[in-house]
C-alpha cells in the first residue's frame, strides 16, 4: 500500500532514501519532485528493477519553484 495516499498499490520504491517508503506512480513523482537523481525500483511481480524517475513521466521544471512556467 502506498505510503503517502494509502488508496494505490506501492509499487515503487527508492533506495537513495533512508527509509523503507513504498509509493503509488503519482505519490513517487510527488515525493521526489526536488530530488531527480535518485534511484528507484518497480515490483514487476516478482522482484523490484530498476526504473527511473524519467521512465516514469517525470518532468524536472527548473525555475518558478518547481513549477512549470506560466
Amino acid at each position: 500500500l502506498c505510503e503517502s495516499c494509502q488508496g494505490e498499490e506501492g509499487l515503487l520504491w527508492c533506495l537513495t532514501c533512508s527509509s523503507d517508503h513504498s509509493w503509488c506512480h503519482a505519490c513517487i513523482l510527488t515525493a521526489h519532485q526536488s530530488l531527480p537523481f535518485h534511484k528507484i525500483q518497480q515490483w514487476n511481480g516478482k522482484c523490484f528493477c530498476d526504473t527511473s524517475l524519467t521512465q516514469l513521466s517525470y518532468i524536472w521544471h527548473l525555475g518558478h519553484g518547481g513549477q512549470p512556467c506560466p
